[in-house]
């Protein structure tokens, strides 16, 4: 709420308190004002009143946030560096220009100076609205800003933690080699179409390679290994277990969470229980070792969320149950406890 002066006032603003006059009230808080009401507050010399804002009739989390000053400077830089980011890459792969290592940490030091831990950041990854146009850009620079995060929270020393964003910044960049409107084909893909796109990772290695700007070869490695998974179930060598480098069993963590939490055409994000019940239920292609950790830290961030349920009704979460993330239990207003564990008929849908 903001106070106004009266000279300002248009009809349809909303106050905001009571407007008293003579020990009485003149009119009461969340009258929606009209011409006729603003001249009988001139006529009455009240000189200044409270109105609503926008944020006063917001309800969610989601429409509060759009109101946050620290979240419209996030979305500010993000759409700035996502420019940068392009244009880089662009050059890149298109004309073989180089690019710096400093360049690319320098987007993301530019990123991270809008929020103030990781917890922040999947709350504005989660609210950030996708640029439809730019989504295999929008992918690496959100992986880059989730990989710095996933860095800290295991203690990485600085130049593992400059390779493990690096690596998120170029692992998909073999993608800009293919056709976009195969990349991000909403239908079921073909097997000729798959077989193409599991090119990328080798495209993306060969880039690099070739590139007149030395790139750690832990880079190149999360860039061709990104798609291979513990169990040998990955593509395009079907390496198992540790023979993957440890920087591309990281992008698989990544890569999946990122994919997952983002909006698309055809689908709403994921909540991030939802992506950490995905997790527990496919544990044997990850690095359970990288995994379970930062499974951890993030469902600790989830702790006071609102979400929604399949019945529409509104909860807080209140504690997570290891292992079985998407059944939290959950406290509403009234301070009523409900264990999802034990009331399997309902599900969390959508974060508030």
């Amino acid at each position: 709420m903001k106070s106004v002066a009266r000279m300002v006032l248009e009809p349809g603003m909303v106050l905001g308190e009571d407007v008293e006059y003579s020990g009485g009230i003149l009119f009461p808080a969340d009258t929606v004002l009209t011409e006729a009401m603003i001249e009988r507050l001139k006529r009455y010399s009240v000189m200044c009143v409270t109105v609503k804002e926008g944020i006063d009739f917001a309800t969610t989390h989601y429409e509060k946030i759009r109101y946050d000053e620290y979240f419209k400077i996030f979305q500010k830089k993000h759409a700035e560096n996502l420019i940068r980011y392009k244009k880089l890459m662009v050059s890149f792969v298109t004309g073989g220009v180089p690019v710096a290592s400093e360049d690319l940490l320098a987007i993301y030091d530019d990123m991270s100076s809008t929020y103030n831990s990781g917890t922040v950041l999947l709350d504005y990854l989660y609210n950030l609205m996708p640029n439809e146009d730019e989504l295999t850009y929008t992918h690496c620079l959100n992986s880059a800003l989730l990989g710095g995060t996933f860095a800290n929270w295991m203690e990485m020393n600085q130049q593992d933690k400059e390779n493990l964003i690096l690596s998120c910044f170029y692992y998909d960049i073999g993608k800009l080699r293919l056709p976009y409107d195969l990349l991000w084909k909403s239908d079921k893909l073909s097997e000729e179409e798959y077989t193409m796109i599991k090119k990328h990772p080798v495209i993306g290695y060969a880039l690099l390679n070739n590139s007149k700007s030395p790139v750690d070869q832990r880079v190149k490695n999360a860039v061709i290994m990104h798609h291979e998974r513990m169990d040998g179930s990955g593509y395009p060598y079907h390496m198992k277990g540790s023979g993957i480098d440890v920087f591309a069993r990281y992008i698989a963590i990544i890569d999946t969470y990122i994919a997952m939490a983002s909006p698309r055409s055809y689908r709403t994000a994921m909540t991030p229980l939802q992506i950490l019940d995905n997790f527990q239920k496919n544990l044997s292609i990850y690095d359970t070792e990288l995994l379970l950790p930062l499974m951890n830290r993030i469902a600790d961030a989830q702790l006071g969320t609102t979400v929604q349920l399949s019945d529409n009704s509104v909860w807080d979460v209140f504690m997570v149950h290891p292992g079985r993330y998407s059944l939290p239990v959950l406290k509403n207003a009234e301070e009523k406890i409900l264990d999802l564990l034990e009331n399997p008929q309902l599900s969390i849908v959508k974060n508030l």
